[in-house]
């Protein structure tokens, strides 16, 4: 089956390299909690109050508290769309997307991998670096992505033609409902599946539908581990994001993996209430590389 401490050992070095990465980039996690308490507040926070690479989480958190006092929030608007690009392009979002896609190549790397599962691909940024590192490592195994936005079909085919040695497969599923017979005739076992940021939309029920494909899940979110809400849970919560803990996580995810270890280290300063990433697993015998049964 499935050895749980090769597994996990084999993404301890891709969590050190994260942790060097955070500690460097970010350090003190303190400035951002002291802005988003003031803008919480409604007082005024300065471009100065925090560090270069958390300013687009200080920016963030003024534009929703601005958008959602004069109405609902909507994803479309040009402002939105506009900050969240500058997110996606900051060294912040690189260490978290790097990290994510270290450790799915290092335990594809160390066990038998059927098929690698990515949910809320989005505009497939990260994807690419999946892609790449496959080829460059010599994975061949199936990529399924995933999102609930129609614009998958358009990410799909232009990875399949920039990386046609991969077999990519793409699929328009909300995690909120159970995943599409037409992905899990395609699956084959043991599948890895990652998520970034995307199952407190859903609520922890998505664990429920997710969990039931996934042999091996690795999730990158903020889960709680004191269950004291911040300003920034606080703020975040006015877009749909629902506060997650580590501790009720957990719950749910042992209702479908017998092995489930959280990676606590973050390698911030006076940021002890969060961990980032989780990583649960199935017993999975030897040589069960086999179709996955429809639910």
């Amino acid at each position: 089956m499935l050895n749980p401490d090769q597994i996990i050992a084999s993404a301890e070095q891709p969590m050190r390299n994260f942790c060097k990465s955070f500690q460097e980039i970010i350090g003190d996690w303190k400035p951002f909690l002291r802005a988003t308490e003031k803008i919480l507040k409604g007082e005024d926070v300065g471009n100065d109050a925090v560090q270069p690479e958390m300013q687009f989480l200080v920016d963030w958190s003024k534009l929703i508290m601005d958008v959602t006092r004069q109405g609902q929030w909507d994803w479309s608007r040009p402002d939105v769309q506009a900050l969240f690009k500058t997110y996606a392009e900051s060294r912040m979002y690189k260490i978290f997307a790097d990290a994510m896609i270290d450790m799915v190549v290092a335990i594809a790397k160390a066990g038998q991998i059927g098929t690698v599962v990515e949910i809320g691909t989005g505009p497939g940024k990260v994807t690419e670096v999946l892609c790449r590192e496959m080829v460059k490592n010599g994975i061949s195994v199936p990529v399924i992505i995933s999102d609930s936005a129609p614009g998958i079909k358009s990410v799909g085919r232009r990875l399949q033609n920039e990386y046609p040695g991969l077999l990519i497969a793409d699929f328009v599923w909300d995690i909120t409902q159970d995943p599409p017979r037409e992905l899990i005739t395609r699956l084959q076992r043991p599948v890895i599946m990652y998520e970034r940021f995307c199952i407190p939309y859903g609520g922890y029920e998505t664990i429920d539908r997710i969990a039931s494909v996934a042999d091996i899940l690795l999730l990158l979110e903020d889960f709680n581990l004191t269950e004291k809400k911040e300003a920034y849970d606080i703020i975040f919560e006015k877009i749909g994001l629902q506060f997650f803990t580590y501790q009720k996580t957990r719950e749910y995810l042992e209702k479908h993996f017998q092995f489930v270890h959280p990676f606590k280290d973050t390698g911030a300063i006076n940021l002890t209430d969060t961990c980032f990433f989780l990583l649960a697993m199935k017993q999975i015998a030897p040589g069960m590389a086999r179709a996955v049964k429809p639910v």
